[in-house]
């Protein structure tokens, strides 16, 4: 077998359409379970090898340092380990500005390690004393800001104007993002935002050298495409300049991070951002049985798009209703403990649930059983991934938010908390905002391989009180999918 052969060995015909694809830019619009990270690695080595690329001037982007290990693994699988460049965009940043600061001879500013922490002493020298969560809340803002490259003056005008949803004052906010700034020059300090801002603007500014960047890197791939964010898109047609040589990988379905500042415009409109570009599809999916799919379409708005099933037939996803939250965690434990045995392991299992708040009662729940488990929940929904539970096995069940569960997957997935006010979340108001929960809920249903079981609990404690609940909308769309 020839080494392109070998490159398009094991591709469906829609993966290697879009692997052999000639023209640029290129959009590959991947489903869940498509291979999409097979089909963009692949796609690297293979225009490598037929000489559409160097590959030494050749970047691949992402955007958590997991993904972008995998990246980084994957093409070495493929003999591009000391080749191709693969890393975050803060990463492609900051060693871009490492770089500049050496040339110039510049001392570097540090790189902040802890920004609620910059953001408590900001405050506190103003006379604000701030709660963990309320620095939290703040930070959220802050970067959601930076994100959409909005400078502290025009937040709270900015924020009006689109119906940011905060829980703190957005002049608060405003009053704390400008703290926070002047606190980091005070300190010559910069956070993961700014390397995106200081690299952009040296490209902006010297236009020498920012050709001498884009010979650098001449042609670039980005996984995960749904997930930029203005400041990153700007970046990145900055590194491009008046070329076009660009693939883009990701999922409109997968968009889920508009709260933090990422824009599934970039995705949706691909060709009007790009003029002249190719968009392709994959649509066939090796994870999921045809039932768990046809759910996760059932969720989705009318009209989009679905993936066709290469698995096994499986039992249809159920849906069980609980007096309470305490009670729903308990269901949720045997269930677990049931499951278990010679060839079920308990990394085989997850529970997912929409907020940080539900974390309680449900590792409480598993302790009480004695199972293993690991949670993958932080203050900002993203993955955490500390051990937890009776045991420091690896082999443990997984507790995560929907968000936090994002790229990963499990034979069998539990879903807690399928309420109104949860799935959809309270503040979800605008049509944006609701499709931007239909499409976490899908996510959510899409990291289920062979059984996808749902909960709800007709009372759910939040503090010292406890509230009636109701079914979330969705769950009987599930039942008759």
């Amino acid at each position: 077998m020839s080494e392109l052969e070998g490159l398009l060995d094991g591709l469906n015909e829609r993966q290697r359409a879009a692997v052999v694809e000639p023209g640029i830019p290129l959009c590959v619009r991947a489903g869940a379970g498509t291979g999409k990270t097979r089909v963009l690695t692949r796609r690297i080595a293979h225009q490598a090898a037929v000489g559409a690329i160097d590959p030494k001037r050749t970047l691949a982007l992402t955007f958590t340092r997991k993904a972008s290990r995998e990246l980084r693994d994957r093409l070495a699988g493929l003999g591009m380990r000391n080749t191709v460049s693969a890393g975050t965009f803060h990463s492609a940043a900051y060693a871009q500005l490492r770089t500049r600061w050496s040339e110039r001879s510049v001392r570097p500013p540090e790189l902040a390690q802890d920004r609620r922490g910059l953001l408590a002493r900001a405050a506190k020298q103003a006379g604000l004393q701030l709660d963990k969560i309320e620095v939290l809340d703040a930070m959220t803002e802050i970067e959601w800001a930076k994100a959409r490259r909005i400078p502290p003056h025009r937040y709270v005008e900015t924020a009006a104007s689109i119906g940011r949803w905060s829980a703190l004052d957005s002049a608060l906010v405003e009053d704390l993002y400008q703290r926070y700034e002047k606190e980091k020059a005070k300190r010559r300090v910069v956070d993961f935002d700014d390397l995106l801002i200081l690299a952009l603007r040296d490209l902006n500014d010297d236009a020498g050298y920012a050709e001498a960047r884009r010979w650098r890197f001449q042609h670039l791939f980005v996984d995960e495409f749904q997930d930029v964010n203005p400041l990153q898109f700007d970046l990145l047609r900055a590194w491009l300049g008046d070329r076009n040589d660009l693939c883009a990988v990701g999922d409109p379905h997968q968009a889920i991070y508009s709260w933090n500042g990422a824009d599934s415009d970039y995705i949706e409109r691909f060709g009007d951002w790009l003029p002249g570009a190719a968009v392709l599809d994959l649509v066939d999916n090796y994870r999921s049985t045809p039932q768990i799919l046809a759910a996760g379409q059932a969720v989705l708005s009318a009209g989009a798009s679905s993936l066709v099933s290469h698995s096994l037939d499986g039992p249809r996803p159920t849906v069980t209703t609980h007096a309470d939250d305490t009670e729903e965690a308990a269901a949720i434990a045997r269930a677990l403990r049931d499951a278990k045995g010679p060839e079920t392991a308990w990394a085989s299992m997850a529970v997912l649930a929409r907020t940080n708040a539900q974390a309680a009662k449900l590792t409480a729940a598993l302790r009480q059983r004695d199972i293993p488990h690991r949670v993958r929940f932080d203050a900002n929904g993203t993955e955490k991934g500390a051990a937890d539970g009776s045991s420091n096995s690896t082999d443990a069940v997984d507790l995560a938010t929907f968000h936090a569960a994002k790229g990963l997957e499990w034979p069998i997935v539990h879903l807690a908390g399928l309420e109104q006010g949860l799935v959809p979340i309270s503040r979800a108001h605008t049509s944006a905002e609701v499709a931007e929960e239909r499409r976490l809920l899908y996510v959510a249903i899409t990291r289920a391989e062979r059984e996808l079981h749902c909960h709800w609990a007709g009372e759910r404690a939040f503090g010292d009180r406890t509230a009636s609940r109701s079914p979330s909308p969705y769950l009987s769309a599930i039942l008759t999918s």
